[in-house]
């Protein structure tokens, strides 16, 4: 395995989310396939959001995740549940759409920091009885488990991880992470053309702002007036 391949199968974090976004955004023109619209219906929102978390060690990559996370995305190889890319394709441009870094598990039933908030009866009550009646051939499921299990799943349980790229766990406009869940939730359903023509909406309005924060003022305008005492004559 290389170096490169050992990275991202420990899921460090990728800092280079804005660098990945710009490459994101470089598609070529696919409006004739939407002759008969003049733009997407966009709508823009601002999510105001207040999360509270209990008090948790710092966030430590333990044995038994690892374990998981490996055989998820390198053993089994299994593709992100949006854009299909897997350990095995990360180096192949052509299945690699989204220019992705590596791969992830994404804790989506309970997040990781809110493992000591989690009221054990609650997650026995509600919870355990679905997880039971999905997973039939888990034993752990037809009994109600302790709180030091209920820890263990949330940490590292395959039935509370999404195998997701770098992309579309973390990077803005794109992750799970960054965006809200009706959005997120059909990206892997939309049509290719009408992704590739959003992704050049986004392209084109991205331009158009940079263009206009980048014209200067005419000659004449936009200058200061002097003062009256620079214009004043010397004696």
């Amino acid at each position: 395995m290389s170096k490169a391949a050992k990275k991202r199968v420990r899921g460090q974090v990728d800092t280079n989310d804005a660098v990945r976004l710009g490459d994101q955004l470089k598609v070529e023109k696919q409006r004739q396939k939407f002759k008969g619209a003049a733009t997407i219906n966009e709508k823009r929102r601002l999510l105001d959001e207040m999360a509270f978390y209990p008090p948790h060690d710092k966030r430590k990559e333990t044995p038994e995740y690892h374990k998981v996370h490996v055989d998820l995305t390198v053993t089994k190889d299994l593709p992100c549940l949006v854009c299909g890319v897997k350990h095995s394709t990360l180096d192949d441009p052509k299945q690699n759409l989204y220019g992705s870094k590596q791969m992830e598990t994404h804790h989506h039933v309970v997040e990781w920091a809110l493992a000591n908030a989690i009221d054990v009866a609650k997650f026995n009550k509600t919870l355990r009885p679905n997880l039971a009646h999905r997973h039939g051939d888990n034993p752990l499921y037809a009994r109600d488990m302790s709180e030091e299990e209920v820890k263990a799943w949330v940490d590292h349980s395959a039935d509370n991880l999404w195998v997701l790229c770098d992309v579309h766990h973390r990077a803005k406009f794109f992750g799970i992470h960054e965006i809200t869940f009706p959005i997120w939730g059909p990206m892997d359903l939309l049509k290719p053309d009408f992704e590739q023509y959003a992704r050049q909406q986004m392209q084109e309005a991205a331009a158009e702002k940079k263009a206009g924060k980048g014209k200067k003022p005419k000659s004449g305008k936009g200058k200061k007036p002097k003062s009256k005492k620079s214009r004043r004559k010397k004696t």
